[in-house]
């Protein structure tokens, strides 16, 4: 049976790379913002295009923010890649101060004093479904990361002598900060894990 994957549109960006991991593995892929199509979807994909005011106003715009983050609460899967983990967050300073969809703790914040951009080893938790990953190096490119979240899996990536958040679950919740879907073999590896463990 297909799984049906809603990737969100937030008005901006290409969204090809990540509908097109997601068909190698045969699922069913849509684009898009509607409440039907958050309604018709088994996983929801909130993906890293663009800036946070950006997206949540998008998600305002549409008339879906309230809906999508209902259909969360209830149990459906949503996967937060990059800007969309952070979104998951209270709130963020990019640009102006906005308020996050408050689906985990942590607030997002500038990393200084430079952009983490390039291959990175992510370390996952033992236990985490992801553990087979663990140490593996995947693709960065941000300038934003949650800080102080409180969530009881998630993992590291280091950079410039800090701890940058790389990921965090929370039942239904999944949230990454590096681009699996560029991430060549080792984002092809955790797609495969995701969609093996995950109930829809």
């Amino acid at each position: 049976m297909k799984k049906k994957v809603l990737i969100i549109n937030y008005g901006s960006g290409n969204y090809s790379s990540i509908a097109g991991i997601f068909k190698k593995f045969n699922c069913e892929v849509k684009v898009d913002n509607t409440k039907k199509s958050i309604d018709e979807s088994e996983i929801i994909v909130f993906p890293g295009v663009g800036t946070f005011p950006a997206a949540i106003n998008t998600l305002k715009k549409k008339l879906i923010l309230n809906h999508v983050k209902k259909e969360i609460k209830k149990g459906k899967n949503l996967l937060g890649i990059c800007l969309g983990m952070q979104i998951l967050s209270q709130s963020s300073d990019e640009i102006k101060y906005t308020k996050g969809l408050k689906l985990i703790s942590g607030s997002t914040k500038k990393i200084s004093p430079s952009h983490h951009i390039g291959w990175n080893k992510v370390f996952f938790e033992k236990d985490s479904i992801f553990e087979p990953l663990n140490k593996k190096e995947f693709y960065f490119q941000h300038s934003f990361y949650i800080n102080n979240n409180k969530s009881k899996e998630k993992g590291f990536s280091n950079f410039n002598g800090n701890k940058i958040q790389a990921y965090v679950k929370s039942k239904n919740i999944l949230g990454v900060q590096f681009h699996p879907e560029k991430s060549q073999e080792a984002g092809y590896d955790f797609f495969k894990i995701y969609l093996d463990k995950i109930n829809v």
